[in-house]
């Protein structure tokens, strides 16, 4: 028996554009626009997939790229350009080592990476409170909690390969 839930209507009656899916897309996407904006703000030469992915390294020392990839949601040959992009802008390093019996390439940060890091990343985590500081932190739990069930029932439902 399917639950019935009542959602605020937003114009779009039963269209997906009406559904807690699409809504949670949308908050996503404004976030990263917002992201983008301050990025371009601050003047930092990084596009926010950029940011993001150099942001995860430095706080995941010696992270291979499966992991990596994982963890920014992009697929092996997204995270691949954009590791080819910060590596070519001296941001990070990347040396191939062995993990278990495979070869796999690690990601660092280079001086110039935790510069940009030291510069951005307080500003950008600051945003992201800002944006969230009306809500209780029981409120934030709670959506977090839900949100992180939601994952956890599509991932064990669908085939998904990221």
């Amino acid at each position: 028996m399917r639950k019935e839930i009542k959602e605020e209507r937003t114009g779009f009656v039963n269209c997906y554009a009406d559904k807690l899916p699409y809504i949670i897309e949308k908050t996503t996407v404004y976030f990263r626009l917002r992201g983008s904006q301050l990025l371009a703000k601050m003047g930092c030469p990084l596009t926010i997939d950029q940011f993001i992915t150099l942001d995860t390294i430095a706080f995941n020392k010696g992270i291979c790229q499966r992991d990596l990839a994982k963890i920014v949601l992009k697929d092996r040959s997204n995270i691949t350009r954009i590791l080819n992009i910060l590596e070519k802008k001296g941001l990070i390093l990347r040396k191939n080592t062995c993990k278990g019996n495979r070869m796999v390439k690690m990601a660092n940060l280079t001086a110039d990476g935790k510069k940009i890091i030291d510069k951005y990343s307080q500003a950008m985590k600051d945003d992201l409170d800002d944006m969230l500081s009306e809500y209780k932190t029981e409120e934030l739990l709670v959506i977090k909690k839900v949100l992180s069930l939601i994952i956890e029932k599509i991932s064990k439902n669908t085939n998904i390969q990221i």
